[in-house]
């Protein structure tokens, strides 16, 4: 990203009704920066806000420090109210088998009977949407679908998780050796959020 493009995105870090339009929430392992961020209830996880946009065509992000939200007079509270609006109007859950089928452009159906459904929750960009996962009202919504009050949640990234309605054919130890075999080998390590699964009853 050249000078101009940051110049584009600082000139608005003083517009609190940018600042409030473009703030969302991120997930990211537990960590000792200095952002403004709160505990998630997934052990070994945080959120953190973070002003997210494009331009031409990349998307870009930056976490959000207690001194940019003084600066721009926007109360924390507000901020992570306006977040979790921006973030729950932007929560899509897709299944794998529908993902991998418009990826490949080759029709997929998923087994009659599959040991595990797996479902990726994310944003429309796909980029930072693993903190959809915080969306409870879409994840109620997705297991009265499914017949059932709890789901698997696999962390696959920053930007996305798996989900699944809980099956007793799958335990979560063996959903977590999934999710470690897949940190160590496709995810980069900047991208990882924790190397365990969760289940999580709503």
């Amino acid at each position: 990203m050249n000078i101009d493009h940051i110049t584009d995105i600082t000139i608005h870090f003083n517009d609190p009704e940018w600042i409030l339009e473009h703030i969302t929430i991120g997930l990211q392992a537990s960590s000792d920066d200095d952002t403004i961020k709160r505990p998630c209830d997934l052990d070994g996880i945080e959120q953190y806000l973070f002003l997210k946009g494009k331009l031409s065509d990349t998307s870009y992000s930056v976490k959000l420090t207690p001194d940019l939200l003084s600066h721009a007079g926007i109360d924390e509270c507000r901020a992570w109210e306006k977040a979790m609006e921006n973030l729950c109007a932007d929560t899509q859950i897709t299944s794998l088998t529908k993902l991998l089928s418009d990826m490949s452009g080759i029709p997929l159906e998923a087994p009659a009977e599959p040991d595990i459904s797996l479902h990726v929750i994310t944003n429309s960009e796909k980029y930072k949407g693993a903190a959809t996962i915080l969306n409870r009202k879409a994840l109620r919504s997705f297991a009265r679908e499914h017949h059932t009050n709890m789901l698997f949640v696999l962390p696959s990234s920053v930007h996305e998780m798996m989900l699944s309605p809980f099956a007793e054919k799958a335990t979560a130890d063996e959903l977590s050796a999934i999710v470690r075999e897949v940190n160590e080998t496709q995810v980069a390590p900047e991208e990882r959020l924790t190397d365990r699964a969760y289940i999580l009853c709503l």
